[in-house]
């Protein structure tokens, strides 16, 4: 949970042009690393909002991308959140969708790209929508990341991106802040990631100083009550004033 002073963060490619940049470089990463066992499995976040409202075609090109795309032997995992709310009031969050996908790699993520996007229904989708936020995301504590844990219905998952002002943003005021969230009844559970995004080149680079969070809460009812307290407190005001906050929105998962 952030401050109300949010501005979306503008990136600089849609998301088609920035998939097609990443495929297109992926062979110029790292090549020492073939066994994409031993290399480290990403997350790739993106946040759409339909295009001129046609929230039916959005929805709809979407299915049919994501069930191609799950058959794809480099993706793991996939799902999608619908916002229940955010800080900038401007949004029509009926037509917004969070979506991440699980890659067993950097590498695969490109190799696949690569090969689904002169599909028409990659086309198809990328058209259906506006991106407002889109990256990559590495655990910050290397240990693995099970996306089944914010696909329960009824939990409420918070997805954030946050650019730190000090170079201790994420230290000693962080931990303080979350582990103050432990002593509110429905809180589950906090995991920060590292964000890459995508550089003029289209390679993922690890954005300077920012991290994403996903904070899980039970249920929407100890959400809410949990929401003014947490506000209010003092390690939260610490925290909060070494970040901006780029991106913001608490959801529900979707089917």
């Amino acid at each position: 949970m952030f401050k109300k002073r949010i501005s979306v963060k503008k990136i600089m490619f849609t998301a088609i042009s920035a998939m097609a940049l990443v495929s297109c470089s992926t062979s110029k990463m790292n090549n020492h690393s073939k066994n994409q066992k031993s290399m480290k499995p990403v997350y790739e976040i993106a946040i759409n909002q339909a295009k001129d409202g046609n929230v039916e075609n959005f929805l709809n090109t979407r299915a049919k991308f994501v069930d191609v795309l799950g058959k794809e032997e480099n993706t793991l995992n996939e799902g999608k959140w619908q916002p229940f709310f955010t800080v900038d009031e401007s949004l029509k969050l009926d037509e917004i969708l969070v979506g991440m996908t699980h890659w067993n790699s950097m590498q695969g993520f490109g190799e696949t790209a690569m090969k689904l996007l002169p599909q028409q229904v990659s086309k198809d989708y990328f058209a259906s929508f506006n991106p407002l936020a889109y990256g990559l995301l590495e655990t910050v504590d290397g240990e693995p990341f099970d996306m089944e844990t914010i696909k329960k219905q009824g939990n409420v998952i918070e997805f954030a991106i946050r650019k730190g002002k000090t170079a201790d943003a994420f230290g000693a005021k962080r931990e303080a802040f979350f582990k103050s969230l432990e002593k509110y009844e429905g809180y589950k559970f906090a995991r920060e990631f590292k964000f890459y995004e995508l550089g003029e080149n289209g390679i993922p680079k690890l954005a300077e100083n920012t991290q994403a969070v996903i904070i899980v809460w039970e249920n929407s009812e100890q959400f809410q009550a949990a929401a003014n307290p947490i506000f209010g407190s003092q390690e939260y005001a610490d925290f909060a004033n070494l970040i901006e906050v780029q991106s913001y929105f608490a959801t529900f998962a979707t089917k």
